[in-house]
């Protein structure tokens, strides 16, 4: 072994293979060469809890929660004090400390910068003063090492970086959801979240990293890699719909994973969260529809920022109409959540022509053409939330970014092509034992 990398590796298989004082060893010697490693102060604390000691587990568990949340690893923090909550349920107090750092009315939040976690690559050497320990030794050794800081030249920062949706919620409500949210340790390989199951939950990774794939035709496509601080799954617990795409856990992975169930009965104090959560789709969605729509690529970043701040949230009632075919167009939509279906015609003739969902837009042909809409939206029968965008500022930015006027023009003579082809016709009419029909061109 010659590498941070290496003795890692020999490490975790030490563990998974039940060699649990293999695994401390190395993981301590780990500590020793890299005092800042928090994930090797981690499974010092993991290796401990298999052999055990659990008192001497606990306290590694407890400093790593202290330091790791005072130099901006808030993640670490609460993975720590979930673990040791569960041998001494008293010290879930501590999650209040954690609180009053990383919510939203704290003073510590803002921008900052942490320290980079430590190389990997970096070349094994002998440790001064090493010794051979017995198996019986080496658990006082490891606890006394992987709690003590002194040496690990740790960075507290006078500003915290918000913990993505969490800081989201006052101090009071952020302690009550961390109470309620469960943890979650996997394997590599392990499939976490399967595609076309009922979506009941989220996950945010506090360590590891995750691939999201999707499956379409009997063809499996990755669609993107996570890591830590990413959240998943929160697009299907909102809308209540089946998982979009399958997420698979590439290396071992702890999640905090957030049930409905368990979060509904937990306290009246989580009012706040379904709105931070749906704050946190609608930015992300936003933020995606922006960064990867053709109607959107030639605004610059400045000008893309500033368009995602014009959207407004709305949630709508099932069944509810958003736009009446043939009366004056509002402004442009997106699907935020749910399922809006778009149909022209009235009564018996009516016919549905699309399903749109999250991030899929509507409403552009009329702002294009300045004439009526030219069918009628309404949400499902299960309700839906939309983004919404004024048409007074979608006709600034149409004048400030000719290539997107250029761009909206064509896609609203393709979509009335579209319109055209799926038309409904009046009732013929019988003249002379002939059929008049109307051709639409």
């Amino acid at each position: 072994m010659r590498t941070v990398a290496d003795l890692k590796a020999h490490a975790d298989s030490a563990l998974f293979a039940g060699r649990y004082t293999d695994a401390l060893a190395a993981y301590t010697r780990i500590v020793e060469v890299q005092p800042d490693n928090l994930d090797a102060r981690l499974r010092v604390g993991d290796a401990l809890m298999a052999l055990g000691e659990l008192q001497r587990a606990a306290v590694v568990y407890t400093s790593l929660s202290r330091h790791a949340a005072l130099s901006g690893y808030p993640l670490r923090a609460l993975l720590a004090l979930k673990i040791v909550s569960t041998l001494e349920p008293k010290l879930g107090v501590l999650l209040h400390d954690i609180a009053s750092l990383y919510a939203r009315d704290s003073t510590r939040l803002g921008r900052s910068v942490r320290r980079a976690p430590p190389d990997a690559t970096q070349l094994l050497t002998a440790t001064p003063g090493a010794a051979v320990r017995s198996a019986a030794e080496w658990p006082a050794h490891a606890q006394a090492l992987a709690a003590n800081y002194e040496s690990a030249g740790l960075v507290y920062p006078d500003k915290l970086m918000p913990i993505p949706l969490l800081s989201l919620l006052p101090a009071e409500e952020f302690a009550g959801v961390l109470s309620a949210l469960r943890l979650v340790r996997t394997r590599p390989d392990t499939i976490i979240l399967r595609e076309g199951e009922p979506g009941r939950s989220f996950f945010v990774l506090a360590r590891g990293s995750v691939e999201v794939t999707t499956t379409r035709d009997g063809e499996t496509k990755s669609l993107a890699k996570l890591h830590e601080s990413a959240i998943f799954g929160e697009m299907a617990l909102l809308s209540a719909g089946p998982r979009a795409a399958t997420v698979t856990a590439r290396t071992d992975c702890d999640l905090l994973e957030f049930d409905s169930a368990a979060l509904s009965n937990a306290s009246s104090t989580l009012a706040h969260l379904a709105a931070a959560l749906t704050t946190f789709a609608q930015e992300r969605l936003l933020s995606n529809v922006v960064s990867t729509s053709p109607i959107f690529r030639p605004l610059d970043p400045r000008q893309r920022e500033d368009l995602m701040r014009r959207f407004v949230g709305e949630n709508l009632d099932p069944g509810a109409v958003v736009i009446r075919e043939g009366e004056a167009g509002q402004g442009l939509y997106v699907v935020l959540r749910g399922e809006v279906t778009v149909s022209r015609g009235q009564g018996a003739q009516a016919a549905e022509l699309a399903r749109l969902g999250p991030g899929e837009m509507f409403g552009e042909i009329a702002l294009i053409t300045r004439e009526p809409t030219t069918a009628s939206v309404r949400a499902s029968e299960r309700g839906a939330a939309v983004l919404f965008l004024s048409r007074d500022y979608f006709d600034r930015l149409m004048q400030a970014v000719p290539e997107l006027h250029a761009y909206l023009q064509r896609l609203s003579e393709d979509r009335l092509m579209d319109l055209r082809l799926h038309a409904v016709p009046d009732e013929p009419q019988v003249v002379d034992d002939e059929i008049e029909v109307e051709v639409l061109l």
